[in-house]
């Protein structure tokens, strides 16, 4: 998976606070991040034997899940992932299940992720594809942040070459689009900001459309508006006019589970490349070159 290693590491670094809470998590996830699936693994099993099987172990059992598919370890991958998964499903019966169990929710969308991550690596690809879409149509209740999650493991490995999903605000058709999903109080969106504007300046003028769909993260939709139109004025406003429409859906579909994410949609309205990541100036200018040419 091409931006595989870049999720392990975001997902690492932005979750501190629950590292924080037990050594063994902490120390698992720094062996994960080294490549060291034997020692993360064997954590894992003094944890279980000294603590059971608490919310702790569940965490650190979907990062062994994880770690395993980055080291392409499928059968120890298969095994943690369905693990996790028994382990977790009986937790989350109800909606209002997500929020006391954050920590099976956790394990359980990543066993799904690596699931269909190891269906793809044994040439699998379309059943990955619909293990994925039966997931969430089961998950239609869990928040939104799950049920992203498993469209953005669909769009890793299915949506490279296919037609972009359309909402009403576009992509218009014949020109080339950069998506640039974002949320108003997301820190790496704002460090994005100045590459970002850079290259609306430049691309803009060569008929490449921009656009930066968000969504609404409060209830207050009214104020989180105004905050939306503040920190976008503040912080990516230029000179060429951006786009910036609010789509839950849209932000769903395209598995904003992380911010920023961006989506390449060339002149036919094919999806080039798919990057739920941050991007240097280098690799968001090739994105766009490579959509100027086709």
């Amino acid at each position: 998976m091409r931006f595989g290693y870049g999720l392990l590491i975001v997902s690492f670094l932005i979750s501190t606070a629950s590292a924080q809470k037990s050594e063994d998590l902490l120390f698992l996830r720094l062996k994960l991040s080294a490549g060291d699936l034997p020692s993360a693994e064997s954590i894992l099993e003094e944890h279980r034997a000294a603590k059971g099987e608490d919310p702790e172990y569940l965490l650190c059992l979907a990062w062994v899940a994880r770690g395993a598919a980055l080291t392409r370890d499928w059968k120890a991958a298969s095994r943690y992932a369905g693990l996790a998964q028994s382990l977790s499903e009986p937790k989350l019966k109800a909606p209002a299940d997500y929020e006391s169990n954050h920590e099976a929710a956790y394990a359980l969308a990543s066993s799904y992720e690596v699931q269909a991550q190891v269906l793809q690596a044994s040439g699998k690809k379309d059943a990955a594809l619909r293990f994925l879409e039966d997931r969430s149509k089961a998950s239609a209740a869990a928040p939104f942040n799950f049920r992203a999650r498993l469209w953005k493991q669909w769009n890793l490995i299915g949506l490279q070459g296919i037609p972009a999903p359309a909402f009403d605000w576009g992509p218009p058709a014949g020109k080339p689009v950069v998506l640039f999903l974002w949320a108003e109080w997301c820190g790496d969106c704002k460090s994005q900001a100045p590459v970002f504007k850079r290259a609306v300046e430049k691309y803009a003028p060569k008929g490449v459309v921009f656009i930066a769909p968000t969504r609404f993260y409060t209830d207050d939709h009214a104020a989180e508006k105004t905050e939306v139109d503040k920190v976008w004025q503040e912080f990516y406003a230029g000179t060429q006019p951006v786009s910036v429409p609010i789509s839950d859906a849209a932000m769903v579909r395209y598995g904003v589970s992380a911010t920023p994410t961006f989506t390449f949609i060339d002149r036919k309205g094919m999806v080039r490349l798919y990057a739920p990541t941050r991007l240097t100036e280098e690799r968001l200018s090739a994105a766009i070159e490579d959509l100027l040419a086709h």
